[in-house]
């Protein structure tokens, strides 16, 4: 069980719950991935030397703006029109479906 950091003091740091395990999991896997290439043994956890750089300023997220949308009403009506009008994207799920095809 894991007393420090604590998250509160955690929390004051990122105070998304979301975002703050999103930076200590990827800081840990890239903590993890380094130990493994140097082929150096850790003498803590990943996790925990993830939450340390976070409580010690030593990483921070980098937050990207929002780009602005051509909706100028916030109303539901105006929303709806809006997304009636746009064609919906194609989605990437990152399957290659002519791959599998060709296996079957």
């Amino acid at each position: 069980m894991m007393l420090e950091p604590t998250m509160s003091d955690l929390l004051k740091t990122i105070s998304n719950r979301y975002l703050l395990v999103n930076i200590a999991a990827k800081r840990a896997r890239d903590i993890a991935d380094a130990a493994e290439m140097a082929e150096e043994p850790l003498e803590d956890k990943p996790v925990k030397l993830a939450l340390y750089d976070i409580i010690d300023h030593r990483i921070r997220p980098v937050l990207h703006p929002v780009e602005e949308t051509e909706i100028e009403s916030t109303s539901p009506e105006a929303i709806l029109s809006a997304l009636e009008q746009s064609e919906p994207e194609e989605q990437d799920l990152g399957l290659d479906m002519e791959a599998e095809d060709e296996e079957e």
